[in-house]
């Protein structure tokens, strides 16, 4: 499946890899990052990618796993009181309205 997603696993393996927290204060700030630094081309890939990963009959705990050991994203939503997948989406919508 992870062949599915190569600019998620781009953005997240990047830019959410183990030490984003040195890096920046809030994954928003990540996020931010990102658009700042690639091209548009790459955020728009990104953005499609992640709606089709939303788009699957995905359990969350299987989410959760995924976004970690396959996509290499070290952020743990639980930590915001959020699930993987209502944070995805308020990435999605980020990444939508400023793609």
């Amino acid at each position: 499946m992870i062949d599915q997603f190569p600019n998620l696993t781009q953005f997240f393996s990047s830019y959410f890899h183990q030490d984003w927290p040195l890096e920046a204060e809030t994954p928003s700030d990540v996020v931010k990052n990102y658009l700042s630094s690639e091209p548009p081309e790459s955020i728009e890939a990104t953005s499609e990618e992640l709606s089709k990963l939303l788009e699957m009959p995905i359990s969350e705990p299987d989410l959760e796993t995924f976004m970690l050991d396959e996509l290499g994203c070290y952020y743990d939503p639980n930590s915001e009181n959020q699930t993987a997948r209502e944070w995805l989406e308020s990435v999605q919508k980020y990444l939508n309205n400023l793609s």
